[in-house]
């Protein structure tokens, strides 16, 4: 084990109330944790609040936590979360709720057809379901459940480069299927993840 491991690992052998140690901690995480929230959440300034909030929360509950998970895993896994739960709030903000999302009407700009939304999700379901399997899974777990590449592929089976190729080519023919509302998916998969969340 070399000294970094040694180091990372002793950074958890805080006290109850060694804010010293705690701070360290902060210092030694903090940066890396603020590309890694980068996967999710693109504005500096609310990253670092999400992050800061993180840390706060350890603090607070410092005295239940599981300290035989690895540090970095734990903070990871908590930006990750606070990440997701952002995310999902501003977009319960944005839409209010999702049945005020189910009442939007969407307009394709290339063809004369006017749909609510839940009917474009009906379309958009029946063309996820016409993919080949392995298709269907890798965009599903990619785009719906927030899976990373390497997860999608260990729960399948497969490489990484398949999962890559599986998720390519799901959002090829999505795309050539619904050409005239492809830009709108968003909403779509954005309006089914809140209904399942």
């Amino acid at each position: 084990m070399d000294t970094k491991q040694i180091q990372t690992e002793r950074l958890w052998d805080f006290s109850l109330s060694d804010e010293v140690a705690f701070r360290k901690m902060f210092e030694y995480y903090y940066a890396n944790l603020c590309i890694y929230a980068k996967r999710y959440v693109q504005e500096l300034e609310i990253r670092e609040d999400l992050i800061q909030d993180v840390f706060c929360s350890l603090w607070i509950n410092r005295k239940r936590i599981d300290y035989s998970v690895p540090v970095s895993n734990y903070l990871m896994t908590s930006v990750k979360n606070h990440c997701l739960n952002y995310l999902r709030k501003a977009a319960k903000q944005r839409f209010d709720d999702v049945a005020d999302m189910e009442k939007l009407l969407v307009y394709a700009e290339e063809s004369d057809h006017l749909f609510l939304l839940h009917e474009l999700e009906e379309l958009f379901n029946r063309t996820l379901a016409s993919l080949r399997k392995e298709y269907r899974i890798a965009f599903e777990m990619s785009r719906m459940e927030d899976k990373s590449t390497p997860e999608i592929a260990e729960t399948l089976g497969v490489s990484v480069r398949t999962v890559e190729r599986y998720r390519n080519k799901a959002i090829k023919i999505l795309r050539t299927e619904l050409k005239d509302y492809f830009p709108l998916l968003t909403v779509v998969i954005l309006s089914i993840i809140l209904r399942a969340g």
